[in-house]
């Protein structure tokens, strides 16, 4: 069996995202996310359509009333900064998904190639790209961090004995 190695979104691309919506409840999104083990999702309209995205660093930088930056974790600890800004859980539970969403998303089409996603990645410190049709905008998948990453240890060959036996073949 000849197996080609991935070379466009579409390759290593999850077809089937797990989204929000604009209405859906914070507190629901976080069941959601915690749920499927994830840090954010694409936000699609009733049609599927994309129109923003959240994710945890959304609703917490909010909740804060300041960007989220990744240095966070290097200049502070996270409780202390947390408390000196008078931060309650309550903050970041009431309100809608709307009101917490990015609308400035990074996107990319299926064959869109695996070194301009990392590139988009990287540049961005994003840990997702959605994967949208180019004619309607519609959510065809997403690529994580982790899915990079499953490229690279497979190409590594790192992969040959744990993939047969963790499943990871595909």
């Amino acid at each position: 069996m000849t197996t080609t190695k991935p070379r466009f979104a579409i390759d290593i691309m999850n077809s089937r995202p797990i989204t929000a919506h604009p209405g859906m409840t914070c507190e629901a999104l976080q069941d959601l996310l915690v749920e499927n083990r994830i840090s954010g999702v694409p936000v699609v309209d009733e049609d599927g359509v994309l129109c923003g995205v959240i994710s945890m660093a959304d609703i917490l930088s909010s909740g804060l009333n300041r960007s989220y930056l990744p240095t966070w974790f290097e200049d502070s600890r996270l409780d202390t900064m947390l408390a000196q800004e008078g931060f309650h859980l309550e903050t970041v539970t009431g309100g809608y998904v709307e009101d917490f969403m990015s609308r400035n998303v990074m996107t990319a089409y299926p064959l869109t190639p695996l070194a301009e996603l990392a590139e988009t990645m990287q540049k961005n410190r994003i840990h997702r790209v959605i994967v949208v049709d180019p004619h309607d905008n519609l959510v065809l998948g997403i690529v994580t961090t982790f899915d990079m990453l499953k490229v690279v240890w497979e190409k590594s060959g790192a992969c040959q004995g744990a993939c047969s036996s963790r499943g990871c073949s595909d």
